[in-house]
């Protein structure tokens, strides 16, 4: 009988740990994460909560909960209660990540749980100028990184965390460079070797699939400073999932960005009837540069850019066309000979500016080019 109840009780503990193994909840997390994606947010709850009543010491539930609060109200910062509750649920679902880890160091779906949660917060921390923070969810993360970073063979839910890792451990400090003299503690990056990772991630991953796909296009324009290759990526979340305002912002930028003006004009046409500040203000920096760029109205780009800069930004997906705005006034402010408006705006934009493109962009304006 203790034999018995021993086998059941192993059986049970393998059924919560490999979540990602178990055909049923994989099929179940796909179609909630569908439904995240295209902002059903009513169906895909109940997904998820069905999940938590199933599997209630996995973090998997509480991880999904989270990644669909972070869309659902979006941005956080202005939704505190929220904010409070996704920060609950990371934090829950480290622990019981943890849990798993403890009791058996060689199961890999824990680390990866453990990985993605640290690496959620760190995000946050991240958006919120709380760097030391970052740093301290890293190192946590760390541990748990190095096993996905030999185990993405056995465990391709790794190649997202790894490839980001291998990416970003380089980029982000060289942006951020008050992380650079904290790197020494974490094992050296590769930027190429994450882009093969995330690229083999948008193919061979379940849970992260979209976010490898998502972050490939947004590496490929912000750090690469190739706007038409990020543009293949979006395609494919943009036509899978219409309604997902994350990926319509995306798809407008990039065929801005490319100079495809008429075919991003219904995707900024929805951005406005969002009736969001946040991406009425980055639509209005699109309309700025067509007119700027394709119809060289210098008068109706003025108009847009100085209607999109009164408007609030967000720090991950709009802080970056904030500054597309500024550099679009300082260029109008140049070819108007207004010296001191010039100086004002570049002056304001190096406070926003990441994009590879617009760091060049603002190099050659500061040198009268």
């Amino acid at each position: 009988m203790i034999r018995v109840i021993l086998l059941l009780l192993l059986f049970t503990f393998t059924l919560e740990a490999q979540i990602l193994q178990d055909p049923t909840a994989k099929a179940q997390i796909t179609q909630g994460l569908n439904q995240l994606y295209q902002y059903n947010f009513k169906e895909s709850s109940a997904v998820f909560n069905a999940l938590k009543a199933k599997y209630p010491q996995h973090p998997a539930p509480y991880l999904l909960l989270a990644m669909q609060w972070e869309q659902q109200y979006f941005p956080l910062k202005d939704h505190p209660a929220q904010g409070k509750n996704y920060l609950a649920h990371l934090e829950k679902a480290f622990e019981l990540a943890q849990n798993l880890y403890t009791k058996n160091e060689n199961d890999l779906e824990a680390s990866f749980f453990c990985t993605a949660s640290l690496g959620f917060l760190a995000a946050y921390e991240a958006d919120e100028h709380n760097y030391m923070k970052v740093v301290s969810y890293a190192k946590q993360a760390y541990s748990f990184l190095k096993i996905g970073l030999k185990s993405t063979e056995k465990q391709p839910e790794f190649l997202f965390s790894t490839g980001m890792y291998n990416y970003y451990s380089v980029a982000y400090p060289e942006l951020h460079t008050v992380l650079k003299p904290v790197m020494f503690l974490f094992q050296e990056g590769n930027k190429r070797l994450g882009l093969i990772q995330l690229e083999a991630g948008t193919k061979r991953t379940t849970f992260v699939k979209n976010e490898c796909i998502f972050y490939m296009g947004y590496v490929q324009n912000k750090y690469e400073g190739n706007p038409l290759k990020a543009l293949a990526y979006n395609q494919v979340l943009s036509e899978n999932y219409p309604n997902n305002h994350w990926y319509l912002l995306q798809r407008a930028e990039l065929l801005t960005l490319t100079g495809k003006f008429e075919e991003a004009e219904p995707f900024i046409e929805k951005m406005e009837a969002l009736k969001s500040a946040y991406y009425t203000g980055a639509a209005y920096t699109l309309r700025g540069m067509r007119e700027e760029v394709e119809r060289k109205d210098l008068k109706k780009a003025e108009f847009w850019y100085t209607k999109s800069i009164a408007l609030p930004f967000e720090e991950r997906l709009t802080k970056d066309i904030r500054g597309l705005a500024y550099l679009g006034l300082a260029r109008i402010a140049q070819r108007q000979r207004k010296l001191y408006l010039f100086r004002k705006y570049l002056r304001e934009s190096a406070n926003f500016i990441e994009y590879k493109n617009s760091l060049i962009e603002y190099k050659r304006l500061s040198h009268g080019k």
